[in-house]
């Protein structure tokens, strides 16, 4: 599954993945763990923990339930306009991101 990153002092705005594995006719298995995985993540990319979708305790006992396989069914239809948005959004945030460092390196020549 994909999602986006914000960005950091390092690293661009982007999209980064999260990966889940199950055999069989488990796609919903399998999306549902890519989410958990990307979810706890965030201490590894350096986003705060200020959701309750990042923290551990959190998404461990709220993933197994009838309304996580909803929400999950639903990852399952077209998302051409969500993803549009979220694509054009992760392009504003790497614009002004660039914008900034130019702005700071012409501010600091070293």
């Amino acid at each position: 599954m994909v999602n986006q990153f914000a960005g950091s002092k390092s690293e661009p705005p982007q999209f980064t993945r999260g990966y889940g594995l199950a055999f069989g006719h488990s796609e919903r298995k399998a999306m549902a763990m890519s989410l958990v995985d990307r979810a706890l993540r965030a201490p590894e990319l350096g986003e705060a923990v200020e959701s309750p979708a990042q923290m551990q305790e959190f998404v461990l006992s709220h993933s197994d339930s009838l309304e996580a396989s909803g929400f999950v069914q639903h990852l399952k239809l077209p998302h051409y306009v969500d993803f549009q948005a979220e694509l054009e959004l992760v392009r504003r945030m790497r614009a002004n991101s660039n914008t900034a460092v130019t702005a700071q390196t012409q501010k600091d020549p070293a």
